[in-house]
């Protein structure tokens, strides 16, 4: 690495403190830049009149393209241009936004939201870097150099234990940054509009802007013009087409009836090709995008499987914004308020994970705690739905959920990255990404939606069964809504529809109730299914020899 001015990045008028303030602020624009904000989705479906999905489908577009930077991760945070990165990604963003903001068609949407996503992971990456750099004075590029990997039991096992305190706080900081944008995107599309969320951005990208522009100096480039070859862009492109295919088919399988649509068969054809071609380009290459050796790790393929059953069940996040929509009739700025209680959760779970961590406590113990939460968090919710359930406890299975999924997400990344080659680590971000942000999200999201819809029409079917003027209740509730339609001037027809779809939605929200408690049970014991396999896996800690190979 070569050696950097004594206040890089910044001039030296700038003092220290102004500097570190400067650099966590920048992520604000970073992290919050997005190319569709599910915290106003209520409020964008009504202005472009789209449906639900098409959210859903843009929103994982977003985090693809995170996924498809990470293989260019080590080439673009060791160029060192903190400026010249920042202008030209909070520019390119800038532009994406107005885009965004102005256009009502999905497709362009979707291809600005991959877009934003690379230049997302491009620019948080290299701001944390120089961050850890500037306010540490640590050169955090050497704990992930090819060839600079420890060369005995001991130096691995002291940098596992660096990095069980290091990484639960660096997801805390990023995940509170990231819960804070969400209230904010959501408070703004409440008081205004939904386009108001990209023209804020749009306004603290410009700032952020004009700080680096007055803050920072140039910097030649070091070495060659630039380290990243764009052959392997080929392979981006590839790679995207597939994650969309998949997401896809997850998203949009419910509403289109599934294979009886054409769109979801060539979706399903597409994502089988564009996998076999990725796999194939990727073993042909000498110089690959995409290290397909890293499946031999077993730490890995755990990896991924703590992080597929740690966001399938995550998922079930939506039985308290169903049940406060349903229930409790709140707005969309209602429920992303309830949200900021998990910031809450996030730092127990990091208290917890640091603290145990640091003890030697085996990971499994923490895995299996995390899934316990999960399930206490549905298990909270199966006693709690009902008629009269009350906004203020909804706040309690929020923390729990919190609290267990930082436990798993930081940990599962800890265990996964022990005694891992640094070859291997921009292909395992890449992983990591795809399973927790996309695969994870989107399989657990058409999994709950799914089950969701099944048992509320059986509930419906099973309630409407005796409910007719045969039944004093429904009677007497049924002529009260009639005289009271009469009375307020309706005609005696519209008086009867309204009076129908009236009685109708009562049992719509008992079904629906129902099939909150119902899928809260079965989460419950499917978290501590997990937890149990979890604890009674036999964790083994890999031979170093084999991987001294591997390295060399």
């Amino acid at each position: 690495m070569p050696s950097l001015p004594k206040n890089y990045p910044f001039y030296n008028w700038v003092p220290k403190p102004l500097g570190i303030l400067i650099l966590i602020l920048l992520f604000v624009p970073i992290l919050t830049a997005s190319g569709v904000y599910t915290a106003n989705s209520g409020e964008m479906l009504s202005g472009l009149g789209i449906q639900s999905e098409h959210i859903q489908f843009v929103s994982f577009l977003t985090s693809v393209g995170m996924a498809a930077f990470s293989p260019f991760f080590y080439g673009l945070v060791c160029l060192r241009r903190e400026k010249m990165m920042c202008i030209v990604g909070f520019s390119l963003l800038y532009i994406l936004s107005y885009i965004c903001a102005k256009t009502d068609s999905i497709y362009l949407l979707a291809v600005c939201s991959v877009v934003m996503g690379f230049l997302r992971m491009v620019l948080m990456m290299v701001n944390l870097f120089t961050l850890i750099k500037y306010a540490f004075g640590m050169e955090a590029t050497r704990n992930i150099t090819p060839g600079n990997d420890p060369v005995d039991e001991e130096g691995w096992d002291k940098l596992d234990r660096e990095k069980s305190t290091s990484m639960p706080t660096i997801y805390l900081f990023f995940m509170i940054l990231g819960q804070l944008g969400t209230s904010l995107t959501a408070w703004l599309a409440y008081e205004y509009e939904w386009q108001y969320v990209y023209y804020f951005m749009m306004g603290a990208l410009l700032l952020s802007i004009l700080v680096i522009f007055v803050t920072m100096p140039y910097h030649k480039y070091s070495t060659r013009r630039f380290p990243i070859t764009f052959r392997k862009f080929g392979s981006v492109v590839i790679f995207c087409l597939m994650c969309a295919s998949v997401v896809y088919v997850l998203v949009y399988g419910k509403v289109l009836d599934w294979y009886d649509d054409p769109s979801i068969c060539w979706a399903t054809v597409s994502a089988v090709c564009f996998t076999t071609l990725f796999i194939y380009m990727e073993k042909r290459q000498y110089s690959p995008y995409f290290l397909m050796d890293i499946f031999k790790l077993s730490s890995i393929r755990m990896g991924i499987l703590l992080f597929l059953l740690l966001m399938i069940f995550n998922s079930s996040a939506m039985f308290v914004n169903v049940f406060t929509g349903v229930g409790m009739k709140i707005d969309n700025w209602q429920n992303a308020s309830l949200g900021n209680w998990t910031m809450l959760g996030y730092f127990i779970g990091c208290i917890i994970a640091v603290m145990l961590g640091s003890r030697g406590v085996h990971l499994k113990y923490l895995f299996s705690l995390g899934f316990v939460l999960i399930g206490l968090s549905a298990l909270f919710m199966y006693f709690e739905v009902q008629t009269s359930g009350l906004y203020e406890r909804m706040k309690y299975p929020v923390i729990i959920r919190a609290t267990g999924m930082m436990l798993l997400y930081s940990l599962t990344a800890v265990h996964a990255n022990q005694r891992m080659p640094y070859k291997y680590l921009s292909t395992w971000i890449c992983i990591m990404l795809t399973v927790r942000m996309v695969m994870g999200p989107s399989i657990g999201t058409a999994l709950y939606t799914n089950v969701m819809q099944h048992r509320q029409q059986h509930y419906v079917t099973r309630f409407a069964q005796d409910r007719d003027l045969l039944n004093p209740e429904v009677a007497a509730s049924y002529s009260q809504t009639v005289k009271g339609m009469q009375y307020q001037g309706k005609s005696e027809q519209e008086a009867e529809q309204m009076a129908a779809m009236s009685a109708k939605g009562s049992v719509q929200v008992q079904a629906t109730l129902s099939a909150v408690k119902e899928m809260s049970g079965w989460t419950f014991y499917g978290c501590m299914a997990c937890a149990i396999f979890f604890l009674l896996f036999p964790w083994k800690k890999r031979k170093l020899e084999p991987f001294a190979a591997t390295v060399s």
